[in-house]
């Protein structure tokens, strides 16, 4: 057959030989005007109105170039009138553009002859900046794209080993790392990754460290003391370990255990608070990694021992050994000591409100049964010895209605706020009331405050709700051991203390099942891990085999009560 190279020209105005059909772009532009927020994957599919000649230079007259003139790795395929166009195997660049190129010199069957288009047609198109990437993450931190996808989970099907993928130039996925909260004052942790009131668990403040576990284009999975929790992508930044400048850490010494907190977005460790004695199990001047506080890794990622902060997880209805006397001792003690730092304690032997307390701690322990020592270390850490400006102006001791959206504070006082009291034995009596009334009274167990009575982390205790500081049940702990070890060791280590094995626990009144129940762990519906309530046992062994000797929670009646020997994991203690 001769093939004659001629152009095509119209036919009585209805069709134009070889002419393309619109493309299919989702808003159907006209077929020069530039397509946007095209995906990376885009193949483009062109429909002339004659067959396509299948020519060994195909590529050279129908390709796509990008904004810097480079011809880009395209697939051209041909099937009869149809040609496609295939994205390269790496996929558009985000954000970039991109103009598809059909050149007159494109060739078509018309009856028996070969005939060349009549005019050349551009096409440019821009790609969507919603391209999921799959990345090679580098030791230094930076990365390489290998592959673009218009969803993450085309781009998570092609995820290797190592890999990770970002979304607008954010991490989306990675293999391992952290998870940092972003700028919004509380990030709401989930109990699952359906985002809704109903599976709403607790808060954790700004720029808080937690552990990734993994990701999808839906939700973040964190882990805490190995249990999952979910937050949204947006109110997060994922960190991969090649990428992350520092990490929380604990270490050992001779005082103790200390624990030093890191904060991914500025960059910046806080000051090292201790925790408790150090574990026998940790070396002294080693780093060890911690998601919960007490089981414990080192750098090879080998858990090397796991072991619970005495006081952080005692129960606050254990009376202190300590006398009035004693208690005011150290305070005055603490107070001088930081007066000679000057600053902010300038005049704290006069001024600070916590002096002389020890009476009136002692007085609420009797009355309201609340550890004397536990009320006063949450007043040193809620209000720095008594110097904040709450404890100085609204007698505010323990950051009572102070919360993360209302932390402003004036020297003209308010009276009529909800965070002034009138004397500082208000305050002290208000607090005693509230945790009473709802984060200590397993009997008000549906109350969203109780999780259990214990200082405790995000997971369990007074922690879960009272603070956004995920550390914050740590951090008061470690102020009791201080006072405790000052003070001679007469409160440290004299429980034993344990978690509830399973849900549904009973806490009865004797050694025996007779409708004896003092109460239970249980909820009809509850997002509540009820399962792992902290318990502390009496310091008196019961004399029933197969039951354990509990202190009570209950506010008011002090007796000890009883519940079976399988209801209680015990745990090892620092």
């Amino acid at each position: 057959m001769r093939f004659l190279f001629k152009k095509w020209y119209m036919l009585c105005l209805l069709i134009t030989l070889l002419l393309l059909a619109p493309l299919s772009t989702a808003n159907a532009a006209a077929l020069t005007d530039e397509a946007t927020d095209i995906p990376a994957d885009k193949e483009w599919t062109i429909t002339f109105n004659h067959p396509v000649v299948e020519s060994p230079n195909l590529s050279d007259t129908i390709y796509v170039m990008n904004s810097k003139n480079e011809i880009q790795d395209v697939t051209i395929s041909v099937l009869d009138r149809v040609v496609n166009v295939t994205a390269p195997e790496v996929g558009y660049e985000a954000g970039q553009t991109y103009t598809l190129h059909i050149t007159a010199d494109t060739l078509g069957q018309v009856g028996n002859e070969t005939k060349t288009l009549k005019q050349p047609i551009t096409k440019p198109f821009t790609i969507t900046t919603d391209v999921y990437t799959v990345v090679d993450i580098r030791e230094n931190g930076t990365y390489s794209v290998t592959s673009s996808h218009p969803t993450f989970d085309k781009a998570n099907a092609s995820l290797q080993e190592g890999q990770g993928i970002m979304l607008n130039e954010q991490y989306v996925k990675i293999p391992s790392g952290f998870v940092a909260t972003n700028a919004q004052t509380v990030t709401i942790i989930y109990k699952e990754p359906t985002f809704t009131q109903k599976y709403e668990y607790a808060g954790v403040a700004t720029d808080t460290e937690l552990a990734y576990a993994d990701a999808t284009a839906d939700y973040v999975k964190v882990n805490i003391g190995e249990q999952d929790m979910y937050v949204k992508h947006e109110d997060v930044t994922l960190i991969p370990t090649a990428t992350a400048k520092g990490q929380s850490y604990y270490k050992a010494n001779q005082q103790g255990l200390w624990h030093y907190v890191y904060h991914h977005h500025s960059g910046k460790y806080d000051g090292a608070y201790v925790v408790g004695k150090r574990p026998e199990f940790l070396n002294e001047g080693i780093k060890y990694y911690s998601d919960d506080g007490a089981k414990f890794i080192n750098r090879n990622g080998e858990v090397v021992g796991e072991n619970y902060a005495y006081f952080q997880y005692l129960s606050p209805r254990v009376p202190t050994n300590y006398s009035a006397t004693e208690l005011d001792t150290y305070i005055n003690s603490q107070l001088a000591a930081k007066e000679l730092t000057g600053g902010g304690y300038t005049n704290a032997t006069v001024k600070s409100p916590l002096k002389d307390l020890g009476a009136t701690l002692k007085s609420i322990e009797k009355e309201h049964r609340i550890n004397a020592l536990f009320i006063l270390a949450l007043a040193i850490h809620e209000s720095d010895y008594g110097m904040s400006c709450h404890a100085q102006n609204y007698n505010n001791l323990f950051g009572l209605t102070v919360t993360d959206t209302n932390t402003q504070c004036s020297t003209h006082v308010d009276t009529s706020s909800s965070k002034y009291f009138a004397t500082i034995e208000d305050n002290i009596t208000s607090l005693a009331n509230e945790l009473n009334t709802y984060y200590l009274n397993p009997l008000n167990m549906h109350e969203y405050q109780y999780n259990g009575v214990a200082l405790g982390n995000k997971l369990i205790g007074m922690n879960v709700r009272y603070a956004t500081d995920p550390y914050w049940g740590a951090k008061t702990a470690g102020h009791m051991y201080n006072i405790d070890q000052e003070l001679g060791g007469k409160d440290y280590k004299r429980h034993e203390l344990g978690f509830t094995a399973s849900s549904n626990v009973s806490i009865r009144t004797g050694p025996i099942v007779d409708h004896n129940r003092a109460y239970q762990y249980k909820l009809d519906w509850t997002i509540k891990l009820l399962c792992q309530m902290p318990i502390t046992l009496s310091a008196t062994p019961s004399e029933t085999n197969g039951w354990l000797r509990v202190i009570s929670e209950l506010p008011k009646d002090g007796s000890d009560l009883y519940t079976i020997t399988p209801n209680v994991n015990t745990v090892t203690t620092h």
